[in-house]
């Protein structure tokens, strides 16, 4: 298997695309259940949240990343793994994202290096086929965390109990397909997820999951929606993007 190492300095510089994805990633995997408080969580790592470290192009971790090729794993399109060069905080909780309908990871590669420097392993993957819909995508999803749970070069670092999911358009769609198909998933991050069948207000609701889930919307601040079999995610974006 080849695996390429590269290390990533902070930068500063212009703020590069929206916050929302950020704030949700951050806000979702570091609950630990209901009631749960920053003072007593002890799966945070690195300094409390702020806007502004949330605004940051880079949190406090340096990062490291891995190119891991297609043909190398299995179900799905090979991608780069993104995680904190320093153990010294232990494990850390990891995030699988998968890109929109007909894009690459490239679409999806600034997510990495910026969410991993908060704290987190961040798998940027590349799918099958750029065509592929949203449950072939959340199969891919959940096979890019296996591997990164059971294979790659950085399981050591990944607390396993840990882990979601994310993904742009019809990436979001496989997202939701995930956290529908592996309950146990911490997060569930869909952003403006796309579905082959168009669920919403004409044809009733996504993929209903017990994972966390949030979906940020472009005219106002992320919120989680910590979910129980009881309440589903609410069908809050844009269908396709």
């Amino acid at each position: 298997m080849q695996q390429h190492p590269h290390t990533r300095r902070r930068r500063t510089g212009r703020l590069a695309g929206p916050t929302a994805a950020l704030a949700a990633a951050v806000a979702l995997t570091t609950l630990t259940g209901p009631g749960a408080q920053a003072a007593d969580n002890p799966y945070e790592r690195g300094p409390a949240p702020t806007q502004s470290s949330i605004e940051a192009l880079r949190g406090p971790y340096a990062v490291s990343d891995i190119s891991v090729s297609s043909l190398s794993v299995t179900g799905f399109g090979g991608g780069t793994v993104y995680y904190p060069t320093s153990t010294a905080d232990g494990t850390f909780g990891a995030i699988a994202i998968a890109p929109g309908y007909t894009a690459y990871q490239s679409s999806i590669a600034w997510l990495g290096p910026r969410l991993a420097s908060q704290g987190f392993v961040v798998f940027t993957i590349d799918t099958n086929t750029t065509l592929d819909q949203p449950a072939s995508r959340g199969d891919q999803l959940l096979a890019a965390l296996d591997y990164l749970t059971q294979r790659s070069a950085v399981r050591g670092r990944i607390d396993s109990s840990r882990l979601g999911v994310m993904g742009h358009s019809m990436g979001g769609g496989g997202t939701l397909e995930a956290a529908k198909d592996r309950p146990s998933l911490q997060a569930a991050i869909p952003l403006t997820p796309g579905t082959s069948t168009r669920p919403g207000p004409r044809s009733g609701h996504p993929p209903s999951s017990s994972a966390p889930t949030a979906t940020p919307s472009p005219r106002s601040p992320p919120t989680p929606n910590p979910c129980t079999p009881a309440c589903r995610p609410p069908w809050t974006g844009p269908i396709w993007s």
